[in-house]
């Protein structure tokens, strides 16, 4: 009995098991793509950039005032001391020392010559006291000739004819002679003058040359302008300037001293995204010192001129943020991320990017479930961030769209708007 009723029993539920597999097996297959609803929602399209904070009034720290003299042949002096930046100086604190070695260099060069143009400029005198003195013994002959001439003119007046003409021409030519050598004597001193003229002037230029690296050597002791926190300036390069920095005056600036109360962030925005930016957005703002809190601020100013990305082949645009500091102590040089708001519209018509296929023919649309259909249905979008698409036409709120195409994807008509 037992063994009838196993045997009724096992092919009845070998029919169960299979049933049981094959649905497992058919609903595995038939998994439809991931759906998700169409929501109203806040859409935003921002631009991100990263930045450091900067004060937007501050003291310069720069190199002595007589460094920026052209006549001061230093094209770069190196800094080979310097306070710890984020010290709070005052008035006359010392902040950094350059070095005095090219500027000794300069000096001992200055001192040889002028040693040199004093040694000319005597010289000059020597051989313009031997040289003139020559042309006055010179102009005193050719007087004296001329009064031989005038004699030798009056003795012949009881002799022929033809030696009273060779007397006047002999008297002629003692004459022109003698103002000739006038005029070269008045040419030769105007012309020593000049040269001993200019040598005085090298030797004048020289001794205000030495007297300017003198000061500078004194002035190669940096000290603060007024009260404040150093904050180390950024070279031509973009790194900060240290020990070991060299300065100059086409980069003068040293340090700074930021008025903490004039807190902004600068940050660099690729010129791709400079025409959305404006004064006046708003500005989501996070600072790396303080990852818990979240700041505001607004955009100030945006430069009308880009500059090349280094070791990049884009330019970029300087955007100055003012930032609330949320009763937080901002510094300069933290560094922060900011989210500048472009675009803020409030319940609009929102659908995530991986729902949205675009056609040969740049024709947008979704894959819209209805019921057990699919229905390929064409939308309008009026923008876009990295996240979504804003939709003003084709789907509506609670709609059900695909994420990825479904299996019957190439056969279905596209429902035009």
């Amino acid at each position: 009995m037992k063994k009838n009723i196993w045997q009724l029993i096992a092919p009845l539920g070998l029919v169960v098991v299979t049933l049981v597999v094959y649905a497992l097996a058919t609903r595995e297959s038939d998994r439809e793509p991931d759906v998700v609803r169409v929501e109203k929602g806040t859409f935003e399209v921002v631009v991100s950039a990263s930045g450091e904070l900067e004060a937007l009034e501050y003291e310069q720290i720069t190199i002595p005032d007589v460094l920026l003299d052209r006549t001061i042949r230093v094209r770069h002096i190196q800094i080979t001391d310097m306070i710890r930046e984020g010290t709070v100086v005052s008035r006359g604190d010392y902040v950094a020392t350059l070095d005095p070695g090219e500027v000794e260099d300069r000096l001992r060069q200055a001192q040889d010559r002028l040693e040199m143009y004093l040694n000319n400029l005597e010289n000059n005198r020597i051989d313009s006291s031997l040289v003139l003195s020559d042309a006055r013994d010179a102009i005193r002959q050719a007087r004296d000739q001329v009064l031989d001439m005038q004699i030798r003119l009056e003795q012949s007046a009881f002799e022929s004819e033809a030696v009273q003409r060779q007397a006047q021409i002999s008297l002629e030519r003692a004459e022109r002679d003698y103002q000739q050598r006038h005029r070269n004597y008045t040419q030769t001193r105007r012309r020593l003058e000049l040269r001993i003229r200019r040598a005085m002037d090298n030797v004048e230029d020289t001794e205000k040359e030495i007297q300017v690296i003198e000061q500078l050597k004194q002035d190669l002791r940096i000290t603060a302008p007024a009260d404040g926190m150093v904050v180390y300036a950024r070279g031509n390069d973009g790194q900060k300037i240290r020990v070991g920095s060299h300065v100059s005056r086409w980069n003068p600036l040293i340090a700074t001293l930021p008025d903490l109360s004039t807190i902004q962030s600068v940050v660099d925005v690729k010129e791709i995204d400079i025409a959305k930016i404006r004064p006046g957005l708003p500005v989501r703002v996070r600072i790396d010192a303080f990852p818990d809190d979240r700041f505001t601020g607004v955009v100030k100013r945006v430069a009308n001129i880009g500059q090349e990305q280094s070791n990049d082949f884009f330019n970029v645009f300087r955007v100055e943020i003012e930032v609330n500091p949320e009763g937080r102590t901002l510094l300069p040089g933290m560094t922060s991320s900011n989210n500048i708001v472009v675009e803020s519209v409030r319940d609009a018509i929102i659908v995530p990017r991986l729902a949205v296929f675009t056609d040969s023919d740049n024709i947008r649309y979704v894959f819209k479930r209805e019921g057990l259909s699919v229905v390929k249905q064409q939308i309008r979008t009026s923008g876009e961030n990295d996240n979504f698409f804003k939709v003003v036409d084709g789907i509506e709120e609670g709609d059900r769209v695909m994420l990825t195409p479904p299996s019957n994807a190439e056969t279905l008509k596209l429902v035009s708007l």
